[in-house]
């Protein structure tokens, strides 16, 4: 009876939390079968470690930092371990769903802090798990982090369209949530973070939202870009996006491109050349002046570039 209760409860919140999805959902957003893109083409040119837990594939960048992919699941969310000499840094911890803690151990023997480059649930949700967090010092982000995620929040996630393959057999549905949250650390702009022998340098890059920072790796000439780009439909029109911040930190980033080749992004694909961020200026340009080709639905817009796309609405241009 236990058993039956559980799962019927389970099943009156996928069907009130699909409903409210499917009112709201945009096939520009969310494609049909967006699965069918897999496996993205950049794979086949990585070094793939394993698949852990049946849900993360693992594939190695450089030397010391790996790329911890989610492809079952519609975010793809990305994190990176990257290991220094005395100590290795998380950036980013994924949906939650697997888990991201074991992953790092049987990478590294080193301790693990989190680096969180921005506040959103498919960035932070298995930083629980770890000891020390450092986030950037934005008090919008810090409350979100504080807050957490409640289990009937997160069930849109998980729902039907959501999903590519099973979730792992040891992850429970009904129990799922982001706990509160508080940093062990926070950075500024500026700010370097060491790892031993290798540094990351905290870019503030406001616009996607009011807590994302981007993580300059110089001695590898990477850059770590949370949300601010990733091969994929930009997110231009939530509510926590601020425009002009966005194409600010965009414009900031493109007066360093002399310092890295590459960028690890959080969505999608782990490596992608730097030349793309000054078309992402010019996109935003584009978009302002009236030009560029779309698609249109209810209100929003999904603009079509060179390795990315543009999501915005209507109303806020």
């Amino acid at each position: 009876m236990k058993k039956f209760t559980c799962l019927f409860a389970l099943f009156v919140i996928l069907f009130f939390c699909t409903g409210e999805q499917e009112k709201d959902k945009s096939n520009l957003i969310q494609p049909e079968k967006w699965y069918s893109v897999h496996p993205r083409p950049i794979y086949s040119s990585l070094e793939k470690i394993g698949t852990f837990q049946s849900w993360f594939d693992v594939y190695k960048i450089t030397e010391d930092t790996y790329a911890i992919y989610e492809p079952n699941q519609f975010e793809e969310a990305i994190s990176y371990l990257a290991l220094g000499n005395d100590k290795a840094a998380l950036i980013d911890t994924g949906t939650g769903i697997g888990n991201i803690k074991a992953v790092t151990q049987e990478l590294t023997d080193l301790p693990v802090t989190v680096i969180l480059t921005h506040e959103h649930y498919d960035h932070v949700a298995g930083a629980y798990r770890f000891d020390e967090i450092i986030m950037y010092d934005n008090e919008q982000a810090l409350q979100v982090l504080k807050k957490g995620r409640n289990n009937t929040s997160l069930q849109q996630y998980i729902t039907e369209d959501y999903l590519w393959k099973p979730l792992p057999q040891d992850f429970d549905p009904t129990s799922w949530i982001i706990p509160s949250m508080e940093p062990t650390q926070l950075v500024k702009d500026g700010d370097l973070i060491d790892l031993g022998e290798r540094a990351f340098e905290v870019i503030y890059t406001p616009g996607h939202c009011p807590g994302q920072m981007c993580l300059l790796d110089q001695k590898n000439r990477i850059l770590f870009t949370g949300d601010h780009f990733f091969p994929g439909p930009l997110y231009a029109y939530p509510p926590d996006v601020n425009i002009e911040d966005y194409r600010a930190s965009n414009q900031k980033l493109v007066q360093r491109l002399d310092e890295f080749d590459h960028l690890c992004s959080g969505h999608n694909s782990p490596w992608v050349k730097s030349d793309v961020l000054p078309r992402v200026s010019d996109a935003f340009d584009a978009i302002f002046s009236g030009e560029g080709e779309y698609s249109q639905d209810n209100g929003l817009r999904r603009y079509h570039f060179d390795g990315f796309d543009i999501l915005i609405r209507e109303d806020m241009l």
